[in-house]
């Protein structure tokens, strides 16, 4: 009896331990979404700023001819996926690879941010550009300019026939969820729904030159909203997963401390009996 009781008060320690562990990582995640969230506030002025002014180009010069808004037939399909280089962050990961599993081959042109989904390609023997990978801890905004730089030279070239996006949609602290977007060439159907002004504006030295170097940036941005978004939600999984852990083992010391109990009033009862026994001798 008091080999089990030794042996329950060690198991108790234990999950103390993990427990503490668990509740560090949980505030971490949460400073860290914090600071995340922060980031996409920031990010909405400019954003909207170089989206409304896409919109008003192409709003006010129909038909305009631009190397962007045009599909281009041969060349590979460049995928931009963003996962995590950490783990312990609930389904984030899995959702992401199982989506990538379902739309990616080998054919594909793929730059890989995050190792954890570098990692399951390099499992099922898919090759993928592994310039990046660090972007996700980085945040590096110069990085996006290279990024972006690079693939709207490739698609100019017409060496690539799209490029499109897998990041994590984040919703709420609760909700997030995977998703593939297309960013070029650019579909001009995303504009209707955002309002611009009836003035006629010039636009110097034409609208297809100013969209040029406008796309790039309007690009840009939303890459990186993107991966701050997936970053968001990668530290809301994580949060979650260890609020969980805690949760969990709360539970586990409460039901060992129980059993540590019953053991104990077993011993003192077992004890008892000894005492009277040997009284009625």
């Amino acid at each position: 009896m008091a080999t089990q009781m030794q042996a329950i008060k060690r198991r108790i320690k234990s999950v103390e331990s993990t427990k503490k562990m668990t509740k560090a990582m949980q505030l971490v995640a949460t400073s860290k979404l914090r600071k995340t969230r922060n980031q996409l506030d920031e990010l909405k002025p400019y954003y909207t700023m170089v989206t409304s002014t896409v919109a008003q180009i192409l709003a006010s010069n129909k038909g305009i001819d631009n190397a962007y808004l045009k599909e281009n037939k041969e060349g590979k399909v460049v995928y931009i996926i963003i996962s995590s280089s950490l783990g312990l962050c609930g389904g984030y990961n899995a959702n992401v690879n199982k989506l990538m599993d379902s739309i990616v081959t080998s054919d594909d042109l793929i730059y890989m941010i995050g190792t954890k989904g570098a990692a399951h390609l390099s499992h099922t023997g898919v090759p993928y550009n592994d310039n990046y990978l660090s972007l996700n801890s980085t945040l590096d905004f110069k990085d996006i300019t290279t990024l972006v730089g690079e693939l709207t030279n490739m698609y100019k070239a017409k060496e690539i026939s799209k490029i499109k996006i897998l990041y994590t949609e984040f919703v709420n602290n609760m909700t997030f969820t995977p998703h593939i977007q297309t960013l070029l060439p650019v579909d001009i159907n995303e504009f209707k729904d955002i309002e611009v002004t009836n003035k006629y504006t010039i636009f110097e030295p034409s609208p297809a030159e100013v969209l040029d170097h406008l796309i790039p940036m309007y690009l840009q941005s939303v890459v990186y909203g993107y991966l701050v978004e997936s970053v968001t939600s990668e530290n809301a999984a994580r949060r979650i997963s260890m609020e969980n852990a805690t949760d969990n083992a709360e539970n586990i010391i409460d039901d060992l401390l129980l059993e540590y109990n019953q053991a104990r009033q077993a011993q003192i009862t077992n004890e008892i009996n000894e005492i009277v026994a040997g009284a009625s001798v």
